[in-house]
């Protein structure tokens, strides 16, 4: 019997969760790549305010090193595609990363638009109090790394991007930090200076912009000559431009199936291609997005919803409605195909695999707070979740899915529907799954335990505030299970399953605490990048692994 050399204790959990339950207190720099990785900082959340989780992030880029934190911008803002959390980074690090020799490197790498400089020259005069029509004393850094980042716009840019609109504008800019000319702004800057239009200097990509015009153009015009304006300005840009962006085509897939249907083909084409999708950095709920509004469309030949249709009612269609069947579904194939690109490297795990889908509350929105992910969008952490989860499930060979809320709802796999149709029908039974607690997940892992279930790999999409309320009777739950914390559970699990990868994709990261424990053989990754999916073929990247990224970025 070892008398001086006690056994050792394993890591025990030291915080309470949102739900009440116990969890593990993420380091610094984890918490930092978990929240930042999730969050588009607009709005309010279901467990924090915008002003809390803004708060959070300051406090933690003040306990970590300057440099890491130059780098998780670049990080968050190129692997993620998030924009507001890699401004907010920017502007808070600046007093600190002035005067080192990587700063000026820093401040231009993490302009990937003209307007990433604005939100972060206005993020650092909030911080600092001051007007943002009066900004002053900007750190050196910025000064400099600004200067560089405007040498390199062109025209089309700094037209697109003259933010007339906004207080801090494409010519404060301009007059703050002195971009010297070159050949392919200096004229663009010199009309910009003057107020002088920049119209004629590119070819637009824009298509709103065009129609824009055409509508200018024919005000006080027929209906019928209104649409062949519009018909034109699109079938302009889709002919003569290559490599219009694709966010900008997916917004108007409508108005090309009405306006320009002859275009289509070419519309479908430029949305296929793959480097131009994955060039184009969106998020697959982008295609989801656009893929259910187009979904939304029916033929009509009236222009107004109305049963008394006088002849200018109509419109001047130039397509039957068999016509309009065949180009909406080869505009919603094409968008399908744009999402598979966009997630090209889904893995197949080896054995099978359970993926579990959290729609409780927080994530799906009920009347304890919302779940949207920006105050401009419709889209929930659960979609999100929901999306992500089924693509995995379609790479899979042997599958179960289960969406937990109160309770835990089992979906069968049909390979049979696109994967969309999949996707809206699982979404759609996450609604019976009740919003109060996560006992769906308690469910899972009791019957596996029950059972004694063989399972090779658990990826499971959720927010991480896992809690089933305490001493709360839940069906079919004895005392002694309703006890029981998530840690005893894993524990349990573990005993059968010793080798089995469970893999937790942080959805929406909560307070800093997460009730999975890394070194439980948990892999846990945070963020919605199409990336995610490298992280969980490899099985091998963590917080670790993506920490050890984010320290080799160079700048």
């Amino acid at each position: 019997m070892s008398k001086y050399n006690a056994k050792a204790e394993g890591v025990k959990p030291t915080v309470v969760n949102a739900m009440g339950e116990n969890a593990y207190q993420l380091s610094a720099k984890e918490e930092l790549v978990s929240t930042c990785m999730t969050t588009f900082l607009s709005g309010d959340h279901y467990y924090e305010t915008e002003k809390e989780v803004v708060n959070r992030i300051v406090n933690k880029l003040n306990e970590v090193d300057p440099l890491f934190a130059a780098k998780l911008a670049l990080y968050v803002r190129n692997e993620g595609n998030l924009r507001s959390v890699s401004h907010l980074i920017a502007a808070t690090i600046a007093k600190r990363a002035s005067g080192t020799e990587w700063s000026k490197r820093f401040y231009n790498k993490i302009v990937v638009r003209p307007d990433d400089m604005s939100e972060i020259l206005s993020a650092y005069a909030v911080q600092n109090k001051m007007d943002l029509k009066k900004i002053r004393k900007i750190p050196n850094a910025i000064k400099k790394g600004f200067k560089t980042a405007l040498e390199r716009l062109d025209a089309y840019q700094i037209d697109k991007y003259k933010m007339n609109s906004r207080q801090v504008k494409m010519l404060d800019l301009v007059n703050l930090f002195h971009p010297k000319g070159t050949q392919r702004n200096q004229q663009a800057y010199h009309n910009l200076v003057n107020g002088e239009s920049l119209a004629g200097l590119y070819a637009s990509k824009v298509l709103e912009k065009e129609m824009t015009k055409a509508g200018q153009k024919t005000q006080g015009k027929s209906v019928q000559e209104k649409e062949a304006a519009k018909k034109e300005a699109i079938e302009n840009v889709l002919s003569n431009v290559k490599g219009i962006p694709i966010m900008n085509l997916l917004r108007n897939l409508r108005n090309i199936i009405l306006y320009a249907p002859k275009s289509v083909d070419d519309a479908c084409a430029q949305l296929t291609n793959e480097t131009a999708v994955l060039n184009s950095r969106l998020l697959p709920f982008r295609f989801a997005t656009a893929y259910e509004e187009i979904e939304k469309m029916s033929f009509s030949d009236k222009k107004s919803d109305t049963s008394i249709a006088f002849e200018k009612d109509y419109n001047n269609q130039t397509i039957t409605a068999t016509e309009f069947a065949k180009l909406k579904e080869k505009v919603l194939n094409a968008i399908e195909d744009a999402l598979q690109i966009s997630c090209q490297n889904i893995p197949e795990l080896e054995g099978n695999t359970a993926i579990l889908i959290d729609h409780s509350g927080s994530v799906r929105g009920d009347s304890g707070g919302s779940s949207r992910v920006s105050a401009f969008s419709k889209t929930t952490s659960a979609m999100i979740g929901n999306l992500f989860g089924s693509m995995m499930a379609y790479r899979q060979k042997n599958v179960y899915i289960g969406l937990f809320g109160d309770r835990l709802i089992p979906v069968k796999v049909d390979r049979s529907q696109r994967l969309l149709d999949f996707n809206k029908k699982s979404f759609d039974k996450g609604a019976n799954c009740g919003g109060g607690t996560e006992q769906g997940i308690y469910d899972f892992f009791r019957q596996a335990v029950r059972e004694k279930k063989k399972i090779d790999n658990i990826i499971v999409f959720s927010d991480c505030q896992i809690g089933s309320s305490g001493s709360t009777s839940w069906y079919g739950t004895s005392g002694t299970e309703r006890s029981a914390t998530f840690q005893d559970l894993i524990k349990q699990f573990r005993k059968i399953n010793p080798l089995c990868n469970i893999i937790v994709v942080d959805i929406h990261n909560t307070r800093g605490n997460n009730v999975f424990y890394k070194p439980e053989r948990v892999l846990n990754i945070a963020g919605w990048s199409a990336n995610i999916f490298d992280v969980i073929k490899s099985n091998t990247k963590g917080f670790g692994a993506i920490l050890k990224e984010i320290e080799a970025i160079e700048i």
